[in-house]
Protein backbone atom coordinates (compact mmCIF):
# COMPACT_ATOMS: atom_id res chain seq x y z
CA UNK A 1 0.00 0.00 0.00
CA UNK A 2 2.96 2.94 1.18
CA UNK A 3 4.67 1.07 -2.33
CA UNK A 4 1.63 2.39 -4.70
CA UNK A 5 0.56 5.97 -2.55
CA UNK A 6 4.89 6.63 -2.88
CA UNK A 7 4.15 5.89 -6.82
CA UNK A 8 1.30 7.88 -7.07
CA UNK A 9 2.72 10.52 -5.06
CA UNK A 10 5.99 10.58 -7.44
CA UNK A 11 3.83 10.67 -10.63
CA UNK A 12 1.86 14.01 -8.96
CA UNK A 13 4.98 15.76 -8.04
CA UNK A 14 6.26 15.25 -11.26
CA UNK A 15 4.04 16.81 -12.78
CA UNK A 16 3.88 19.39 -10.84
CA UNK A 17 7.65 20.11 -11.13
CA UNK A 18 7.20 20.58 -14.83
CA UNK A 19 6.44 24.46 -13.56
CA UNK A 20 8.36 25.66 -10.98
CA UNK A 21 5.54 28.06 -9.77
CA UNK A 22 3.53 25.16 -9.07
CA UNK A 23 6.25 22.79 -7.58
CA UNK A 24 6.92 26.02 -4.87
CA UNK A 25 2.99 26.19 -4.28
CA UNK A 26 2.59 22.35 -3.41
CA UNK A 27 5.95 22.08 -1.63
CA UNK A 28 4.48 25.32 0.74
CA UNK A 29 1.18 23.58 0.87
CA UNK A 30 2.55 20.42 2.28
CA UNK A 31 5.13 21.97 4.75
CA UNK A 32 2.13 24.26 6.12
CA UNK A 33 0.13 20.99 6.48
CA UNK A 34 3.11 18.74 7.95
CA UNK A 35 3.13 21.45 10.69
CA UNK A 36 -0.83 20.57 11.74
CA UNK A 37 -0.84 17.16 11.56
CA UNK A 38 0.10 14.47 14.03
CA UNK A 39 -1.96 11.41 13.28
CA UNK A 40 0.25 8.37 11.60
CA UNK A 41 -1.68 8.28 8.08
CA UNK A 42 -1.41 12.25 7.83
CA UNK A 43 2.42 11.71 8.41
CA UNK A 44 3.02 9.16 6.35
CA UNK A 45 1.33 10.71 3.46
CA UNK A 46 3.04 13.79 3.92
CA UNK A 47 6.52 11.36 3.79
CA UNK A 48 5.53 10.11 1.17
CA UNK A 49 5.33 13.43 -0.66
CA UNK A 50 8.26 14.89 0.43
CA UNK A 51 10.20 11.60 -0.66
CA UNK A 52 8.97 12.41 -4.46
CA UNK A 53 9.32 15.64 -4.41
CA UNK A 54 13.84 15.25 -3.44
CA UNK A 55 13.68 12.59 -6.01
CA UNK A 56 12.45 14.63 -8.84
CA UNK A 57 14.28 17.90 -7.97
CA UNK A 58 16.84 16.95 -5.43
CA UNK A 59 15.85 19.39 -3.57
CA UNK A 60 17.04 20.10 0.16
CA UNK A 61 13.86 21.51 1.53
CA UNK A 62 11.97 18.21 0.55
CA UNK A 63 14.94 16.49 2.16
CA UNK A 64 15.20 19.15 5.47
CA UNK A 65 10.58 18.54 5.64
CA UNK A 66 11.15 14.47 5.16
CA UNK A 67 13.40 14.31 7.94
CA UNK A 68 10.92 16.98 10.31
CA UNK A 69 8.27 14.80 9.19
CA UNK A 70 10.23 11.14 10.51
CA UNK A 71 10.51 13.04 14.02
CA UNK A 72 7.25 14.00 14.10
CA UNK A 73 6.56 10.07 12.97
CA UNK A 74 8.40 9.14 16.37
CA UNK A 75 5.95 11.06 18.40
CA UNK A 76 3.04 9.71 16.56
CA UNK A 77 3.70 5.68 16.92
CA UNK A 78 3.06 4.24 19.60
CA UNK A 79 6.15 1.82 20.82
CA UNK A 80 9.73 2.41 21.63
CA UNK A 81 10.90 0.30 18.63
CA UNK A 82 8.95 2.34 16.18
CA UNK A 83 9.85 5.40 17.66
CA UNK A 84 13.46 5.23 17.49
CA UNK A 85 12.91 3.20 14.07
CA UNK A 86 11.63 7.01 12.15
CA UNK A 87 14.36 8.53 14.79
CA UNK A 88 17.11 6.63 12.99
CA UNK A 89 15.92 7.02 9.60
CA UNK A 90 15.76 10.97 10.89
CA UNK A 91 18.98 10.57 11.58
CA UNK A 92 20.32 9.05 8.15
CA UNK A 93 18.37 11.94 5.80
CA UNK A 94 20.23 14.74 8.78
CA UNK A 95 23.49 13.45 7.21
CA UNK A 96 22.47 14.49 3.52
CA UNK A 97 21.28 18.34 4.74
CA UNK A 98 23.54 21.32 4.16
CA UNK A 99 26.08 21.21 7.66
CA UNK A 100 26.29 24.73 8.27
CA UNK A 101 22.86 25.35 7.56
CA UNK A 102 21.18 26.92 10.64
CA UNK A 103 17.19 25.78 10.08
CA UNK A 104 19.49 22.16 9.25
CA UNK A 105 21.01 22.36 12.13
CA UNK A 106 17.70 23.20 14.59
CA UNK A 107 16.42 19.80 13.20
CA UNK A 108 19.40 18.26 14.09
CA UNK A 109 18.78 19.59 17.58
CA UNK A 110 14.85 18.61 17.13
CA UNK A 111 15.99 15.02 16.49
CA UNK A 112 18.28 14.88 19.37
CA UNK A 113 15.30 16.51 21.98
CA UNK A 114 13.29 13.89 20.73
CA UNK A 115 15.40 10.88 21.22
CA UNK A 116 15.80 11.56 24.71
CA UNK A 117 12.45 12.18 24.86
CA UNK A 118 12.23 8.65 24.15
CA UNK A 119 15.73 7.16 25.65
CA UNK A 120 16.61 9.48 28.60
CA UNK A 121 19.62 6.64 29.39
CA UNK A 122 21.66 8.13 26.57
CA UNK A 123 21.61 11.97 27.64
CA UNK A 124 25.32 11.49 27.43
CA UNK A 125 25.58 11.81 23.78
CA UNK A 126 22.19 13.91 22.75
CA UNK A 127 21.78 16.41 25.59
CA UNK A 128 25.53 18.07 24.35
CA UNK A 129 24.27 16.83 20.69
CA UNK A 130 21.09 19.02 20.85
CA UNK A 131 23.37 22.12 22.83
CA UNK A 132 25.80 22.19 20.16
CA UNK A 133 23.43 22.10 17.60
CA UNK A 134 21.15 24.80 19.04
CA UNK A 135 24.48 27.08 19.75
CA UNK A 136 25.61 26.75 15.98
CA UNK A 137 22.62 27.84 14.99
CA UNK A 138 22.19 30.98 16.80
CA UNK A 139 26.08 31.53 15.82
CA UNK A 140 24.85 30.94 12.18
CA UNK A 141 21.70 32.99 12.36
CA UNK A 142 20.74 34.94 15.84
CA UNK A 143 17.24 35.75 14.56
CA UNK A 144 15.70 32.47 13.73
CA UNK A 145 13.40 32.11 16.10
CA UNK A 146 13.59 27.62 16.18
CA UNK A 147 16.61 28.13 18.03
CA UNK A 148 14.65 30.29 21.17
CA UNK A 149 11.97 27.76 20.52
CA UNK A 150 13.68 24.30 21.33
CA UNK A 151 16.18 26.35 23.94
CA UNK A 152 13.04 27.46 25.64
CA UNK A 153 11.72 24.01 25.46
CA UNK A 154 14.44 22.41 26.48
CA UNK A 155 15.12 25.08 29.83
CA UNK A 156 11.11 24.61 30.58
CA UNK A 157 11.74 20.38 31.25
CA UNK A 158 14.69 20.91 32.77
CA UNK A 159 15.10 20.55 36.36
CA UNK A 160 15.88 24.10 38.43
CA UNK A 161 18.90 22.35 40.14
CA UNK A 162 20.15 21.88 36.41
CA UNK A 163 19.56 25.78 35.92
CA UNK A 164 16.12 25.10 34.29
CA UNK A 165 12.18 25.54 35.40
CA UNK A 166 9.34 26.88 34.13
CA UNK A 167 10.60 30.73 34.43
CA UNK A 168 13.10 30.24 32.91
CA UNK A 169 11.80 28.64 29.60
CA UNK A 170 9.18 31.09 29.03
CA UNK A 171 11.77 33.66 29.57
CA UNK A 172 13.00 32.34 26.37
CA UNK A 173 10.07 31.15 24.98
CA UNK A 174 8.76 34.77 24.46
CA UNK A 175 11.87 35.70 23.01
CA UNK A 176 10.97 33.07 20.37
CA UNK A 177 7.56 34.55 20.42
CA UNK A 178 9.34 37.81 19.49
CA UNK A 179 11.57 36.75 16.55
CA UNK A 180 8.81 34.93 15.52
CA UNK A 181 7.09 38.34 15.21
CA UNK A 182 9.56 39.62 12.90
CA UNK A 183 10.62 36.59 11.32
CA UNK A 184 12.02 36.93 7.43
CA UNK A 185 12.07 33.77 5.75
CA UNK A 186 15.05 33.00 3.61
CA UNK A 187 12.72 31.70 0.68
CA UNK A 188 9.61 30.80 -0.20
CA UNK A 189 10.17 26.81 0.72
CA UNK A 190 11.79 27.71 4.20
CA UNK A 191 10.74 25.89 7.09
CA UNK A 192 7.35 27.35 9.09
CA UNK A 193 7.52 25.19 12.10
CA UNK A 194 7.36 26.16 16.22
CA UNK A 195 5.20 29.56 15.84
CA UNK A 196 1.88 27.72 17.15
CA UNK A 197 3.60 26.19 20.01
CA UNK A 198 5.57 28.56 21.33
CA UNK A 199 1.95 30.84 21.36
CA UNK A 200 0.61 27.61 23.50
CA UNK A 201 3.12 28.09 25.79
CA UNK A 202 3.35 32.20 25.95
CA UNK A 203 -0.01 33.19 25.29
CA UNK A 204 -1.37 35.10 22.25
Amino acid sequence: MKTTILSFTFQLVTIVAKAQDNYQTEMRKNIDQLDTINNVNSINGSISFFTAAYGVKNDWHALYEECFAYIKLSKAVKSDEDKKAALQTAADLLDKLPQQNDEALVLKAFYAMNYLAVDHTEWQTYLPMLQEALQKAGTLNPDNPRVYFLSGIMKYNMPAAMGGGHDEGLTILKTAKEKFSTYQPADGLAPGWGRREVLQYTGK
